[in-house]
């Protein structure tokens, strides 16, 4: 019982803001991606 609810404050305590982490450096790239080019059309 211990254990779970160690392994689920950890899960929620570390696991969110790395996913949230990571989410936002990949929505930073596409947005650098995308209008990246100089002629306003986005980049496939």
């Amino acid at each position: 019982m211990d254990f779970t609810i160690l392994a689920v404050v950890l899960l929620l305590g570390v696991g969110v803001p790395l996913r949230n982490r990571r989410l936002r450096r990949h929505r930073e790239e596409k947005k650098r991606r995308e209008w990246g080019n100089q002629d306003g059309n986005p980049m496939d």
